[in-house]
């Protein structure tokens, strides 16, 4: 019996980008709130995203550099997570996703202490952003 090639599924989303203004109480100011997760559940730990960003003038680059395990040693089930805030953080932005490979993304998103709008995002991407914390 003849066996057929065995395609491999795509999945091209590799992580999920959720840039979002949140209150902060203690402040009592509003910042913007920028995560990172994969896509990709763990089964034995809690990993990190090793994230290096770059913040000049309306630019943000995020540079996806790997993982890194958890300190804690507790087993914990879940996708890999980096999360950051910007003060002042309003406008227009070019937000530009990397990772090893050398690939890239980049977004067009407009930011205001109520909503973030995506102006503009590329064909082939590795990446999604969303600005809401349920469709993270």
């Amino acid at each position: 019996m003849k066996k057929g090639k065995r395609v491999k599924p795509k999945f091209p989303i590799e992580y999920r980008v959720l840039i979002t203004p949140l209150y902060k109480e203690r402040e009592k100011e509003i910042v913007t709130r920028v995560a990172i997760r994969t896509v990709n559940e763990f089964t034995n730990f809690r990993y990190e995203i090793v994230v290096v960003p770059v913040l000049a003038d309306n630019v943000l680059k995020l540079c996806i550099t790997g993982l890194r395990a958890p300190q804690v040693t507790i087993p914990g089930t879940g996708p890999a997570i980096y999360t950051a805030e910007y003060r002042n953080f309003r406008g227009l932005y070019d937000v530009i996703v990397s990772k090893p490979g050398r690939d890239d993304n980049t977004f067009s998103v407009r930011i205001s202490d109520k909503k973030v709008i995506i102006e503009s995002a590329p064909k082939k991407k590795f990446v999604e952003v969303v600005t809401d914390e349920e469709e993270w």
